[in-house]
């Protein structure tokens, strides 16, 4: 299981940001394209306060696909999204939407981004932009190893507190 703590900075410019993280010593450590297909729960029980994603990632510089199966369990505390990640690796997208679709689990939505991935201070910045059907504007996603960074990270890159959520993108789609 891997531990995630994030925030979303909304509102962003992809060049002015990415200008702001390198001039503060930030290293770009990948750029990648991704489809991404959210399955959300239809009913109550454990995967209600979560959801399954299907991921399949190609990176930039070597075309090297992978395809993982995440279950994203979700809490909130202090204003600050904290994710439990379970993720596997899978082998066909088709073969295992089948599976889950069998379960009852139904694809609630696909979307294709572009991310650029940054490290700075020890925690790791994503700037995310997907297609206009998913979601229009580019954000950005930084996941903290704990929550006492957080404060200084945003303070580091002048960032208003204002455009700081903790909404997943699925939440983010609702609220347009």
């Amino acid at each position: 299981m891997q531990r995630e703590i994030e925030v979303k900075v909304l509102n962003i410019d992809i060049e002015e940001m990415a200008h702001k993280l390198e001039s503060l010593g930030a290293v770009k450590i990948n750029h990648e394209f991704q489809k991404n297909y959210t399955f959300i729960p239809q009913g109550e029980g454990s995967f209600s306060d979560g959801y399954l994603r299907i991921r399949e990632t190609t990176k930039k510089s070597t075309e090297e696909k992978e395809i993982e199966l995440t279950f994203k369990e979700v809490k909130t505390v202090d204003d600050v999204r904290i994710n439990n990640e379970y993720t596997t690796k899978i082998d066909s997208v088709t073969m295992m939407t089948r599976i889950l679709e069998h379960m009852g689990i139904e694809l609630e939505y696909k979307g294709e981004k572009e991310r650029i991935s940054y490290r700075y201070k020890n925690q790791r910045f994503d700037i995310d932009i997907w297609d206009k059907d998913t979601y229009p504007d580019p954000y950005m996603e930084i996941e903290f190893s704990n929550q006492s960074k957080i404060d200084e990270i945003i303070d580091d890159l002048g960032i208003d507190r204002v455009n700081v959520t903790n909404k997943s993108i699925t939440e983010l789609r609702e609220d347009l």
